[in-house]
């Protein structure tokens, strides 16, 4: 008993092992392609186990499912493509068919062919040759000799012996260089043309009178207009056979046409193979250095942007931080699961954006360093004019910048400093304005206007070149000012 159970065990394991095996193909697909790759896959219709794999409609390889290998090789694929195509095709089968049609179509109308050259006569030598040798023939059979005389019978029996000479010479033809259908599309298409000459030739021949019984259209009543014998019994021309056949050849001219660009077919999946195993081989280190950039950026905008809280507080920095380090978390997941081409196409959204954030942080610094370096200049200027604008607007200057230092110290809103240079542009404005009005005042002055004397205790500040420059300048404004009204009063 407890044989049967251990070997009752082992068959139940073996049946699970078969069940979950992995075959050759399908282990190649999963190692080839990501899990949304679209991979279709078919069998070839050739000589071994020869799979086409197909990715998002494209035709990617050709997989040998014994040992999961692709061809690689031009001259070998390009073989077992022509094979499959041949065979979906059903080309081997319509080339029997094309060369045994002469034969069928033969063996179809030869009885009653046969009967009915026997019913005129003209079976034997010479035969119906023309009018007369057809009279003859005719007269030579006691039931023929009845009718011969009957209104467009001879006619009737001659046209009909004529059209039946060229329907046999026609399917001469048509034998003639059968096999050159194989590989020759004009062969085909010169068989076609004499199939429609059979066929026109095929329907001609089953309206002639020797065939048409009374009961026949257009043999009885008042509206008849044929002159209907029955004389021969109607002979199978094989009308539907030749249509058929036509329909062949047509399809057979399609398959050498697909036949003969297959090697240009397999010139282009060899291509797209290289493509993709080129990916493959390439796609762990483009996603290794994609993830490093995301990290190494991220850690660099965070560190700055602690830096830039310091000094200035913009919530869009914080938020596109936020956002590059969600496709970095979704660029992980997606290369977890296996969808490296998803992680990989987030590539230029992270760059694109990075890069906002990097240009954003220095605009945020260069805002505010600009801002100090103005309230820096601003004080110097104060400074500066103190010997011109005197003392009372050096303190009202003087206490605004101290109000604006007090009321808009770091770290300040992207808003709070867009007020403070708004604020600091018009204290500039003011100063300048008031530097040049007094400056004009002192020019138009009489006597010599007596400047406010530092005190001598007081350290001389150090002037910067820029001061010395608008000084020399403004001196100059001072000297044409003094002779343009020396000479007004000389005059």
């Amino acid at each position: 008993m407890r044989l049967f159970t251990f070997a009752a065990a082992l068959a139940l394991l073996f049946l699970i092992s078969c069940a979950f095996a992995v075959s050759p193909l399908q282990m190649f697909i999963t190692y080839s392609f990501e899990p949304d790759a679209g991979v279709t896959y078919i069998s070839l219709l050739c000589e071994g186990n020869y799979y086409l794999v197909s990715s998002g409609g494209r035709e990617m390889y050709v997989v040998d499912d014994s040992n999961g290998s692709t061809v690689q090789d031009i001259s070998k694929l390009t073989a077992l493509l022509k094979q499959d195509a041949q065979n979906r095709a059903s080309y081997e089968s319509k080339i029997s068919s094309a060369i045994s049609f002469p034969s069928l179509v033969n063996a179809a109308k030869e009885t009653n062919e046969a009967e009915c050259l026997q019913y005129i006569g003209d079976d034997g030598d010479p035969g119906c040759t023309g009018r007369e040798s057809c009279l003859v023939s005719c007269l030579s059979v006691p039931q023929c000799e009845l009718i011969v005389h009957s209104d467009g019978f001879l006619e009737a029996v001659m046209d009909w012996d004529f059209k039946r000479k060229e329907f046999s010479s026609l399917l001469g033809a048509y034998s003639d260089g059968i096999d050159a259908i194989r590989f020759d599309s004009q062969a085909i298409e010169n068989k076609i043309s004499i199939l429609s000459n059979l066929s026109s030739l095929a329907a001609n021949m089953s309206q002639n009178s020797i065939f048409l019984a009374k009961t026949d259209a257009g043999c009885v009543g008042p509206n008849a207009t044929l002159r209907c014998y029955e004389y021969c019994p109607q002979i199978d021309y094989s009308a539907s056979r030749i249509s058929s056949q036509s329909q062949d050849l047509a399809s057979l001219k399609t398959a050498l046409s697909a036949i003969a660009s297959q090697r240009a077919r397999a010139e282009a999946i060899i291509n797209q193979s290289a493509e993709n195993n080129a990916y493959l081989s390439s796609r762990g280190k483009d996603y290794e250095d994609f993830r490093l950039r995301m990290k190494n950026d991220i850690r660099t905008l965070k560190a700055e942007s602690v830096e830039l809280a310091k000094t200035v507080t913009d919530p869009k920095v914080a938020s596109l931080i936020s956002q590059l380090e969600n496709i970095s978390a979704k660029a992980k997941n997606y290369s977890e699961a296996g969808y490296y081409k998803k992680a990989l196409a987030l590539r230029s959204q992270f760059e694109s954006l990075s890069n906002t954030t990097f240009d954003l942080v220095d605009i945020d610094n260069a805002q505010y360093v600009s801002f100090a370096l103005e309230m820096e200049s601003f004080s110097e200027k104060v400074k500066n004019s103190a010997w011109l604008i005197g003392n009372e607007s050096v303190s009202y200057y003087g206490a605004n910048l101290s109000s604006l230092k007090a009321n808009y110290s770091a770290p300040l809103t992207i808003s709070n400093l867009s007020e403070a240079n708004t604020t600091l542009s018009v204290l500039s404005a003011s100063l300048a304005a008031e530097t040049a009005s007094k400056a004009v005042q002192a020019g138009n002055a009489s006597q010599p206007v007596q400047l406010p004397v530092p005190p001598a205790t007081q350290q001389q500040p150090i002037i910067p070149d820029f001061v010395w420059i608008a000084a020399i300048v403004f001196a100059a404004v001072l000297v044409s000012l003094f002779f343009a009204r020396y000479k007004k009063r000389s005059a």
